[in-house]
């Protein structure tokens, strides 16, 4: 009964909407919340996808440290790809800093940068002297020039004119532009997220750059998604359920008056799950590993 009059007070309503409205000024790319889970379940500083040499693997028998070796694998695999060391490079959008402190690792210079203040802050607390820029790439404002650029799983963020615009500002005549992302084959599916895959190569054709490059490393990807399925349809969907069914049982007022809620969450569910469906991901997305280069005049 206390919580029912606390749903008909007016001030808690005020109070309430006045709530709704500091939070509709919410920018996701300032505190990602699902990119905040991922770095507390991970303690690699990294938040990509990974590559798995072993496509096959069976999710229930991938450990965390089998997905963080992936992740160092990927990571690698982009770092095998810098061919001139002596010039700085840009980490764009880079997460926790994991790639950028590899890169460190290897003598190579490099800047890195997100619009992100959490993981801001924790790359200033955790490499002091890895220069951060707290914005997003197309707002990145300086005279540095740098000799390559990468984006892992950055380049789905930024509309393709802005980002070959600040590409062509920002890299040196002879740069190279490392790309690793996923890219929708079609407009089909329920998660529009990334970019179309015709419309990058029609931009890139277009573009200063040359493709050097260009490997599809989906079959790789794919055991991460099976892994965040397989834990999604096991542990977290049953979790939902007995919270569902825990409140219909013990609160039967209050499982009726937040329906509407209720069914917000399920449409948010079903997007979320769409995107580590496995199949779904196979038939509408790729998974590519590009490296571009500027072109001569």
């Amino acid at each position: 009964m206390k919580m029912l009059l606390h749903f008909l007070n007016p001030i808690a309503w005020f109070k309430a909407l006045n709530y709704a409205r500091q939070s509709a000024k919410f920018d996701k790319s300032t505190f990602d919340l699902e990119l905040y889970l991922y770095s507390k379940i991970l303690s690699n500083n990294m938040l990509h996808y990974g590559y798995f040499e072993n496509s096959d693997i069976a999710p229930a028998t991938i450990s965390l440290k089998q997905l963080e070796d992936a992740q160092v694998k990927y990571a690698q695999n982009i770092i095998d790809e810098i061919k001139d060391t002596q010039h700085t490079v840009l980490d764009i959008g880079c997460g926790m800093g994991g790639l950028s402190s590899m890169i460190t690792d290897k003598k190579i210079p490099v800047e890195c940068l997100t619009p992100n203040k959490n993981q801001v802050d924790f790359i200033r607390q955790s490499f002091p002297n890895l220069t951060c820029h707290p914005c997003k790439f197309e707002e990145l404002k300086t005279n540095q020039r740098f000799g390559t650029l990468i984006n892992s799983e950055s380049i789905q963020y930024i509309s393709l004119d802005k980002a070959f615009e600040q590409a062509d500002a920002l890299a040196m005549p002879n740069a190279r532009w490392i790309i690793v992302d996923y890219f929708r084959k079609n407009n089909d599916g329920i998660n529009k997220s990334s970019h179309l895959l015709a419309d990058f190569l029609k931009k890139i054709d277009a573009s200063n750059w040359q493709l050097i490059l260009q490997k599809d490393i989906t079959q790789n990807v794919l055991p991460t998604l099976r892994f965040a399925n397989m834990y999604a349809e096991r542990f977290l969907m049953p979790i939902k359920h007995f919270g569902y069914e825990k409140l219909r049982f013990k609160i039967p007022s209050l499982y009726y008056m937040t329906s509407g809620v209720r069914e917000k969450i399920e449409q948010k569910i079903t997007k979320e799950k769409a995107s580590i469906d496995p199949e779904k991901f196979e038939n509408e997305k790729q998974y590519l590993f590009f490296v571009l280069e500027r072109k001569r005049n």
